[in-house]
């Protein structure tokens, strides 16, 4: 076994010493020239919600920073980049995702803290005026998961020309035999027609007319009827039971009935004959003279009356007496026949009356 004196070792340390040094000072010297090869040492701070790291790196990408700091970059965003005393200052903003629903399609966004729920529409694309219906409100600060429903509403206004179709207008003449007629031709008409149309998520959900502008008008077509009767015989050819004559005889129709008249009514009629008085006229009674209520069809109007069903033509007739029937029915007339066997016969009938002129 060897041993050494205390002389062998101090021998050996003033040996070694210089030479420890001297390595010592190579290793540092090579460690300063890899810097210098390599680069130098940057320094980031960062800074993300309350939580600080710091990292040092030889690069000076701010991206792989955050990575050597653990921190997830799709959970942050860089706010700011800034350099001070010799370090990078990084602020990050932390995201989350954000959906909007608009229509039957759900989009999924990114947004960051304190963004409101205009500000992550923008960043949809979506460009909001006052006529879009948003929940939550505009104003509103977004959160986690935050839903928006998003309903776009759009008025357009528009334009297009159309034809407006003629009609016919029916008008009456006595310039015209009764049963002809005679049509104009008319012409259809043109018009523009402005409107707004609602519009929600694209699709058009109702449409307004603002105004209709006449292009071109209308020209019905014209349908004229005649109303002039066409006498062919008189009053004078009829057997009737009145036995008054007018001046004229009365000009009538096909039917019997007359074609001059100012007034056409249908009243109920009853009979009366011969009571020993004069009528309320003065005048003697005699067919043709009939009891009228006054009020209604005044004292001395001259009429021809025939009964609805067709069986009587009393012929041309004048209000000269009245009667105590105008109290229960008075609208009604009592024509007077010749005999009591005739006011039998006759009862009780609807008449036409005939107001002559």
């Amino acid at each position: 076994m060897l041993k050494f004196s205390r002389d062998t070792f101090k021998y050996l340390f003033d040996f070694v010493k210089p030479r420890a040094l001297f390595c010592l000072a190579l290793s540092a010297a090579l460690v300063l020239s890899a810097f210098m090869f390599f680069g130098q040492v940057n320094t980031f701070e960062i800074n993300y919600g309350s939580n600080t790291k710091v990292v040092r790196s030889l690069s000076a990408s701010v991206n792989n920073a955050i990575r050597c700091a653990g921190i997830n970059t799709d959970d942050y965003k860089i706010e700011s980049t800034d350099s001070i005393g010799g370090k990078t200052v990084i602020s990050l903003l932390k995201t989350f995702p954000v959906y909007i629903t608009s229509g039957d399609k759900t989009h999924k966004i990114t947004a960051i803290e304190n963004d409101t729920v205009q500000k992550v529409l923008s960043y949809a694309g979506f460009v909001v005026d006052e006529y879009d219906m948003i929940e939550p409100a505009l104003d509103c600060v977004v959160s986690k998961d935050t839903y928006i429903d998003y309903v776009n509403v759009d008025y357009v206004s528009g334009s297009y020309t159309q034809a407006v179709p003629h009609s016919i207008d029916t008008v009456y003449s006595d310039n015209l035999e009764e049963g002809k007629q005679i049509t104009s031709p008319g012409k259809d008409g043109l018009e523009q027609i402005i409107y707004t149309q609602k519009i929600v998520n694209g699709e058009v959900v109702d449409t307004s007319v603002d105004n209709r502008i006449t292009l071109l008008a209308v020209q019905n077509s014209i349908k004229t009827l005649g109303t002039r009767r066409v006498a062919v015989k008189t009053s004078a050819e009829v057997s009737s039971v009145s036995q008054l004559t007018p001046d004229i005889p009365i000009e009538l129709d096909e039917a019997g009935n007359p074609v001059n008249y100012t007034k056409h009514v249908t009243v109920q009629a009853t009979a009366y004959t011969y009571t020993g008085h004069n009528c309320a006229t003065g005048v003697s009674p005699k067919p043709g003279y009939i009891a009228v209520n006054p009020r209604v069809i005044p004292y001395g109007t001259r009429m021809y009356i025939k009964t609805s069903d067709g069986k009587y033509v009393y012929g041309y007739a004048v209000a000269a007496d009245t009667g105590g029937f105008i109290k229960k029915r008075p609208t009604n007339v009592d024509l007077f026949f010749p005999t009591a066997a005739s006011t039998k016969n006759f009862g009780r009938r609807n008449v036409e009356i005939y107001i002559l002129g």
